[in-house]
C-alpha cells in the first residue's frame, strides 16, 4: 500500500466527514442515496451526529483524505451491519486503500460482536464488485432499483464473519 494510514471519525472530525462527503458525492452523484446541493446545506450539528453514527473510516494520504468506508447496523436486516458510502479518490485507486477501508468496517463490525456485513453495489461496477469478492463477499441475489436513479439496479453482497 502506498502509505496510507485509515483512522476512524468521530463528531470531532465532522469537517473531514463532511469534505470527503461531498467530494464523493461531486464525483460519482449516480452512485450514492443523497444530493451533493442538498448535503452542502447540512450545518455543522448534522455532520457531527452523522461521523458519531456508526463508523466512518477514512483513508489519509499525506494527511489528506482519499477515501471513505462507512459502517452501521442494519436494523431492518436482522442487525447485520452495513457497509456503505465507499468511495476513493480517483487519483487514490488501486493502491490498496479501499481493501484497507472495508478491512476497517468489517473490524468494526465485529468488535460489536456483529456476524454478518452486508452492502449494495452498483450491477455492472464492476471495479467495485471485484474489490468486495476479493474481501469474501458474495452476492446473495437480493436484487433494488436504485432509490434515486431507475435505470440502475444494485444488489447485496455479504460476508459472513463467524458462525
Amino acid at each position: 500500500m502506498d502509505s496510507v494510514a485509515v483512522r476512524r471519525l468521530t463528531s470531532h472530525d465532522w469537517q473531514v466527514w463532511r469534505d470527503i462527503r461531498l467530494a464523493a458525492l461531486a464525483d460519482a452523484p449516480r452512485i450514492f442515496h443523497g444530493s451533493l446541493k442538498e448535503e452542502r446545506a447540512y450545518g455543522e450539528a448534522h455532520w457531527r451526529g452523522s461521523a458519531d453514527d456508526g463508523v466512518k473510516a477514512v483513508a489519509f494520504r499525506e494527511g489528506t483524505p482519499i477515501g471513505v468506508a462507512a459502517g452501521r447496523t442494519f436494523e431492518d436486516r436482522g442487525g447485520a451491519v452495513e457497509l456503505f458510502g465507499m468511495w476513493m479518490c480517483p487519483s487514490a485507486r488501486r493502491i490498496g486503500a479501499a481493501e484497507a477501508l472495508v478491512d476497517d468496517v468489517v473490524m468494526w463490525a465485529g468488535e460489536r460482536g456483529h456476524t454478518l456485513v452486508e452492502l449494495w453495489v452498483i450491477a455492472g461496477n464492476d471495479p467495485a464488485e471485484r474489490l468486495y469478492r476479493r474481501l469474501g463477499f458474495a452476492a446473495t441475489g437480493e436484487y433494488r432499483l436504485h432509490p434515486t436513479d431507475a435505470g440502475l439496479r444494485k444488489y447485496v453482497m455479504a460476508r459472513r464473519l463467524r458462525d
